[in-house]
């Protein structure tokens, strides 16, 4: 028995060495292949990337007008405030010219409600007399009715009301101009039927 376990495990190891010869015998040690993929490679040309661009330098630009107003501050802040006593306003004034003064709407007056409404997007539809003070009715472009009364405030441009009658409203507004003061002009919202 001992004969037969001892052909048993010599066959097997021969035929393990036979298999590792015959595995052995097919493989190329050689790795040409695979130096010649490499060198294919490294045979390629990179493509040309063009070189940055010159970034140029603009040279910055000075406002240097000095009587004019500053176009990058609010129109408001750009309007010289008369001091208390002073009849100036900022600008300049030919020789000889009298001294003109423009009152600014006041400034720390919170504007609110109708004040922030354009009056070409409201309109006039009647009048309603209540206690002696004749009050005018309103209606904004998305349908609310209002209802003012003399010296109340009305649109973007500084309005006060100055004066209602059964046809029309008449605003007071201050409009600035280009010289730095505010002009007073009317403006009228018709009845509207």
């Amino acid at each position: 028995m001992k004969n037969r376990q001892l052909d048993c495990y010599s066959s097997r190891y021969l035929v393990i060495i036979g298999l590792l010869l015959v595995l052995s015998g097919c493989s190329d040690t050689s790795i040409s292949d695979l130096e010649r993929y490499v060198a294919k490679i490294k045979a390629k040309e990179n493509p040309h990337v063009e070189a940055i661009p010159e970034i140029k330098q603009i040279p910055p630009y000075f406002y240097e007008v000095q009587h004019l107003r500053d176009p990058f501050k609010a129109l408001e802040e750009a309007i010289a405030r008369p001091s208390p006593g002073s009849l100036s306003t900022g600008t300049r004034r030919k020789k000889g010219e009298k001294q003109k003064y423009c009152p600014p709407p006041n400034p720390n007056r919170v504007r609110v409600g109708l004040e922030l409404i354009s009056l070409d997007t409201i309109k006039m539809i009647g009048t309603l007399e209540t206690n002696g003070i004749l009050w005018a009715l309103i209606q904004s472009k998305e349908g609310t009715i209002y209802r003012l009364k003399k010296d109340d405030f009305l649109g973007e441009h500084h309005g006060k009301i100055i004066h209602i009658s059964e046809h029309k409203i008449d605003i007071l507004e201050q409009v600035p101009d280009d010289k730095g003061c505010w002009k007073p002009r009317i403006t009228a919202i018709k009845f509207f039927k």
